[in-house]
């Protein structure tokens, strides 16, 4: 099974989602896209000390573009923003049958990952352990 997981860079939620969910279903071929990735952004020392406190000591990342290809590669699409989901299925929506809001497909309500990118300290922890427990969830509602 393979699971895309979709955020605007690339360099925090979606490749922390990406990291988690390979720690909590290793079997699972799990791998993160941006809408806006670049790959000349750098991966914030705090995504690296947060997957840490899980004893996750990822790969070398760089930043990549979501494509056509990573949709059709993909069993599972998820997405960390309700306009970002939106974004994509107006261009690809024939991929529409694999495409979820994160949030909604572990609560069951249409609910939005915010970017914690440019939040400090606790306040990243805090919004980074949501993302956390979604993935965890996510992890075992996966088929």
């Amino acid at each position: 099974m393979k699971v895309l997981f979709v955020c605007h860079a690339n360099v925090c939620r979606s490749f922390m989602a990406q990291e988690l969910l390979k720690h909590f279903r290793p079997a699972v071929q799990a791998f993160s896209r941006g809408l806006y990735a670049d790959p000349d952004y750098v991966i914030p020392p705090k995504v690296f000390a947060f997957l840490q406190t899980y004893q996750i000591a990822p790969a070398p990342h760089v930043p990549t573009q979501l494509a056509g290809a990573d949709l059709a590669a993909a069993d599972y699409i998820f997405f960390m923003e309700q306009q970002h989901l939106d974004s994509v299925l107006d261009r690809f929506a024939q991929y529409t049958d694999k495409c979820y809001l994160l949030g909604e497909f572990v609560t069951g309500e249409s609910v939005d990952l915010p970017d914690p990118i440019g939040l400090r300290g606790r306040a990243f922890d805090r919004q980074a352990d949501v993302l956390a427990r979604w993935v965890h969830t996510c992890a075992g509602r996966l088929a």
